[in-house]
C-alpha cells in the first residue's frame, strides 16, 4: 500500500513538472512570436514604398519653315536662317510635317524609412528623347535624387532640374521646351541644401555640375570646382516669388597652340520670378540676366580669343531674357492659356581685337550663334504662343497651341552679335498633343 501511494505521488509529481514544461514552453512560444512580429514590423518600416507613374504621350505638329530644334525638332527652337538658291528663292521657307511618341515618360516615386531622424524620398525617371550623345527613341535618364527631409531643412543629391528652373512658377507650354530658348530650361548633377526660414520663406544654395544639356563636359569636369547657387523664395497660397544667383567658373582646354593653358572664363548669372495666383487665371513672369546661357538652352556661351603664338583667352556671352504666361483655372474641360517672350544676345563686352574668335556652347553646335568672321548669329528671338486644352478624364487630355517665333540674324562679328545683313525669319507652329497618364 505505502509503494502504491509512492507511486502515485511520482506519477502526479511528474504530470504536474510536464504541465510546468508546456506553460512554459507556451511562454516561450508566444514570446517568440511577439519578438518575430516585432522584427517583422520592423523590417516593413525599413522597406522602400515604389509608386510608378508616367504617360503616353503623343505629339503631331507642322511648322511652316525649316527650323532648328532637338529631337527631330519636337523642341523647335530657332527658325533658321534664309538659304538662297541660283535663282534667289529662299530653301529654308517649306513647311514640315512630324508625329512622334518620344515624350512618353515612366518614373517611381520613392518612400524610404526614417534616416538620422530625417524622411527620405527618391525619384527615379526616365524618358524616350535619346541622350546628348545618344538617338531618338534611346531610352535616357532624366531625374535620379534622393532626398533627406528634416523639420525645417531639406538636402537633396543626384541629377534633378536645376534652381533657376523653379517647379513652383512654371510656363505651361505644350511644346516640351518649355519656352526654350526664351526659357532657361536644365538638368544637373547637384548636392542641394533647402533650409525654411519660416513658414513662407526658404533659401536654397546648391552646387552641381553639368551633364545633358552642353556638347563637351570636360571644361566643367576641368574646372575641379562646381558651380554655386543661392536662392531666395516666398511662397503663400496665392503668391510665390523669388531671386536667384549662380557664379561658374570653367576651364576650357588644356592645350592651346602647343602650350599647356590655365585659361578659365567666369560667369555670372540671375534671375527673378513671381507667380500670381487668382480665382480666374494664374499669372508667371521671370527675368534673367545671364552669361555662358548655353546649357540653359539659351542664346549664349561665351567667346574664344586665339592670336598666333599665345593660349586662347575667353570671355562669356552675355544674355537677357523675359517672359509671361498666363493660364486660366478653369473647373470644366476646357481652359485656355498662353505664353510670350523674348531673348535678347548681348554679345561679350569688351571683344579681343586683332584675335581670331570662336565662340563655344551648344547653341553654337546648333549653327544658331556664331563670333566668327564668315559666320550667321541670332541677335534676338521672341515667341507669342495662345494654347487650348481639353481635358477628356483624370486619365486623358488633349493640347493644342500655335506657336510663332520669329529670330533676327545677322553676319556674326568677334563679340557674337550682328549688324549687317539682317533677316528677321519666322515660323508658325501648329502643335496637338495628347496625354495618358498612369
Amino acid at each position: 500500500m505505502r509503494r502504491t501511494l509512492i507511486n502515485l505521488s511520482l506519477i502526479t509529481a511528474l504530470f504536474s513538472g510536464l504541465e510546468a514544461y508546456a506553460q512554459n514552453l507556451t511562454t516561450v512560444q508566444n514570446d517568440s512570436i511577439l519578438v518575430n512580429q516585432i522584427a517583422l514590423e520592423s523590417l516593413n518600416n525599413q522597406k522602400v514604398k515604389v509608386d510608378f507613374y508616367g504617360f503616353i504621350r503623343n505629339d503631331a505638329f507642322v511648322d511652316t519653315r525649316q527650323n532648328i530644334g532637338a529631337g527631330e525638332n519636337a523642341v523647335m527652337l530657332y527658325p533658321k536662317d534664309r538659304q538662297l538658291d541660283l535663282d534667289g528663292n529662299d530653301i529654308n521657307a517649306v513647311g514640315k510635317f512630324h508625329m512622334l511618341s518620344i515624350i512618353s515618360r515612366a518614373g517611381v516615386n520613392l518612400k524610404g524609412p526614417e534616416i538620422l531622424g530625417a524622411k527620405t524620398s527618391g525619384i527615379l525617371e526616365g524618358e524616350f528623347f535619346g541622350a546628348t550623345e545618344g538617338g531618338i527613341n534611346e531610352f535616357r535618364l532624366r531625374h535620379a535624387y534622393v532626398m533627406l527631409d528634416w523639420e525645417k531643412t531639406q538636402v537633396g543629391f543626384g541629377q534633378f532640374w536645376h534652381p533657376f528652373v523653379v517647379t513652383e512658377a512654371l510656363p505651361n507650354m505644350v511644346n516640351y521646351g518649355t519656352g526654350a530658348p526664351v526659357y532657361g530650361l536644365n538638368r544637373n548633377p547637384q548636392i542641394r541644401v533647402t533650409h525654411k526660414i519660416s513658414d513662407k520663406f526658404k533659401v536654397i544654395a546648391a552646387l552641381h555640375s553639368q551633364r545633358d544639356f552642353t556638347p563637351n563636359t570636360e571644361p566643367y569636369r576641368n574646372s575641379v570646382t562646381p558651380a554655386a547657387h543661392l536662392q531666395f523664395q516666398y511662397k503663400s497660397d496665392k503668391f510665390v516669388a523669388g531671386l536667384a544667383g549662380q557664379y561658374e567658373n570653367l576651364k576650357p582646354k588644356l592645350v592651346s597652340e602647343g602650350y599647356k593653358s590655365n585659361e578659365r572664363v567666369e560667369s555670372f548669372s540671375a534671375m527673378a520670378y513671381a507667380k500670381l495666383i487668382t480665382k480666374p487665371l494664374s499669372i508667371t513672369a521671370s527675368a534673367y540676366l545671364m552669361q555662358d546661357a548655353a546649357t540653359f538652352v539659351m542664346l549664349g556661351g561665351y567667346v574664344g580669343y586665339q592670336k598666333p603664338g599665345e593660349v586662347e583667352t575667353y570671355k562669356p556671352i552675355n544674355t537677357q531674357s523675359v517672359w509671361m504666361d498666363i493660364q486660366q483655372n478653369s473647373k470644366g474641360r476646357w481652359s485656355l492659356g498662353a505664353f510670350t517672350g523674348v531673348v535678347y544676345n548681348r554679345g561679350v563686352k569688351d571683344p579681343v581685337e586683332g584675335a581670331f574668335s570662336t565662340s563655344y556652347g551648344v547653341t553654337t553646335n546648333w549653327g544658331a550663334l556664331s563670333a566668327s568672321p564668315d559666320g550667321r548669329t541670332v541677335n534676338y528671338l521672341y515667341k507669342v504662343v495662345p494654347r487650348i486644352d481639353f481635358t477628356a478624364s483624370k486619365a486623358l487630355k488633349f493640347r493644342f497651341e500655335m506657336e510663332r517665333s520669329s529670330a533676327r540674324w545677322a553676319d556674326a562679328t568677334n563679340d557674337a552679335t550682328g549688324f549687317e545683313n539682317k533677316f528677321l525669319a519666322t515660323n508658325y507652329r501648329f502643335h496637338l498633343t495628347s496625354l495618358f497618364n498612369f
